[in-house]
């Protein structure tokens, strides 16, 4: 019997937003909303923590593949030198192979350049600007038709979207663990769709 042919591109970002929504929804909740000096701070080592993980583990195979990543954890470890923090210890970075796994796992982290707008104003509020411990954030949202181009080059690939959902789940989960969160090994769980649709 064939198997199925891999769903139109448009499925395969529904298929992500879909199936890691929960996994955001938790990760920016543990985040918090970055109101005082002490929630950045933790934001920002948090954020080397995942990055320092998996941006080695991610950058050759993507630029393999034709995408180059933008590396934020040496300019995070920049940002946290200039405030006087120390690195914390990278988290375990998980073994990403295949194009729809490096696709999956891109989702993750080019998405988080959507977020790092509003962090980024949320940052300058708290005195953090490019030259006094946010130039990651700069630097992170520098191109703003970066995920444009992203989705460009993610949807001129047929990708089967279970491997894609499956390594996007498990670098938010990498990321739960770098801000200081357990993941949830249950998996996503079903919710009612708005509007009874």
């Amino acid at each position: 019997m064939p198997l199925p042919a891999p769903p139109p591109p448009a499925a395969l970002r529904a298929a992500l937003r879909h199936g890691t929504d929960d996994l955001h929804m938790r990760l920016d909740a543990g985040i918090g909303p970055l109101t005082t000096k002490a929630e950045y701070l933790a934001y920002l080592q948090g954020s080397f923590a995942f990055r320092a993980a998996i941006e080695p583990a991610l950058h050759a195979a993507a630029e393999a593949a034709g995408w180059a990543p933008i590396r934020l954890a040496p300019t995070i470890a920049e940002d946290l030198a200039t405030l006087g923090l120390a690195r914390p210890r990278p988290v375990t970075a998980p073994a990403l192979e295949g194009l729809p796994a490096i696709a999956g796992a891109l989702y993750v982290l080019e998405g988080s350049a959507l977020g790092g707008v509003l962090i980024a104003r949320r940052a300058a509020a708290l005195g953090y600007g490019p030259d006094s411990g946010a130039a990651h954030l700069h630097r992170q949202t520098a191109r703003p038709g970066r995920w444009r181009a992203f989705l460009a080059w993610m949807e001129g690939h047929d990708l089967d979207p279970r491997p894609s959902v499956a390594a996007a789940r498990t670098v938010f989960g990498v990321a739960l663990l770098a801000y200081g969160q357990a993941p949830d090994p249950a998996g996503p769980r079903s919710k009612p769709k708005a509007n009874g649709t």
